[in-house]
């Protein structure tokens, strides 16, 4: 998979305006606050995320609500694209359709332009279909980007020699809806540990817990460490965040030890909890603070 087609998709913007998007997640703004502070909270996007789990031969649907908190008219552009995901967990966008896995051909949106008055709200309807026969019987994943759309100015270039050139930014931003498609017969979505390391740097420590999903399917999971001072019996618990493996993928958490660890052995327990009593992973190692 390259990433040279998320560099040509914006390739195309006049040197004389360039737009900046910012993927956001989304309920940036999706705070409570008094009615008359509703116009300040500026746009909100829910779900950030959608799993469906569409057998062979079936559809389902499910819907986006962009909601404008904001005192004027915007405008949204709405484009499916295909993503990738390093084992440190940074996303790569690329063009739909470029991806093993891509579900540009499974889904359906509509519409793909929406225009929201001040105080309202839109839905956007996304239909996944998954065809009847063996090969679709696969996870794909995809991301929703839901772009503002802004006029572009009328630049003045500051004299008329028509020997300047002006240049300008109209900053734009853009929410990302992640799509995960698990069909139901899908059912080995198990993730290893393949390494859980103490590494000792001169600012701090760090503990490394390195993963790989082995099965098939999307996996879901808890990541945190237990660390426990086998002096004392003091324990502290890092992380607990739910993460995304995509099958045959690999993921490295970094946990970084920030409070001041006092000379001693210490034990540390990495967990991956599947919120099930048959899905529970766990490694340990021992290390010492001189």
């Amino acid at each position: 998979m390259k990433n040279d087609s998320w560099k040509n998709y914006y390739s195309c913007f006049s040197l004389l305006c360039i737009s900046v998007f910012f993927l956001v997640q989304s309920n940036t703004f999706a705070q409570a606050v008094d009615d008359d502070e509703e116009l300040n909270k500026g746009v909100s996007v829910s779900p950030s995320h959608l799993h469906f789990n569409v057998d062979l031969g079936n559809t389902n649907t499910k819907t986006i609500k962009v909601s404008n908190y904001s005192a004027k008219l915007q405008k949204f552009q709405v484009v499916y694209q295909d993503f990738d995901i390093t084992e440190d967990g940074y996303s790569s966008f690329l063009e739909a359709g470029t991806s093993d896995y891509s579900l540009s051909e499974l889904i359906q949106i509509s519409p793909t332009f929406v225009e929201i008055e001040a105080g309202s709200f839109a839905e956007i309807t996304l239909s996944l279909t998954v065809p009847a026969n063996p090969e679709a019987n696969r996870a794909a994943w995809g991301v929703v980007m839901i772009e503002q759309m802004e006029e572009k100015k009328v630049l003045d270039p500051g004299n008329t020699s028509g020997s300047t050139v002006a240049f300008g930014i109209t900053p734009t931003y853009a929410f990302g809806v992640w799509l995960y498609q698990n069909p139901p017969n899908v059912e080995n979505m198990h993730v290893d540990i393949t390494n859980f390391i103490f590494e000792k740097k001169v600012e701090n420590n760090l503990l490394f817990l390195k993963v790989k999903n082995e099965g098939d399917g999307i996996s879901f999971c808890n990541a945190y460490v237990e660390i426990t001072n086998l002096s004392t019996g003091e324990q502290n618990i890092l992380g607990g965040k739910r993460y995304t493996i995509l099958p045959g993928y690999r993921r490295t958490f970094i946990f970084d030890l920030t409070w001041e660890l006092t000379k001693g052995s210490y034990s540390a327990v990495g967990v991956l909890d599947y919120n099930s009593d048959e899905e529970l992973v766990a490694a340990e190692l021992e290390f010492k603070v001189d």
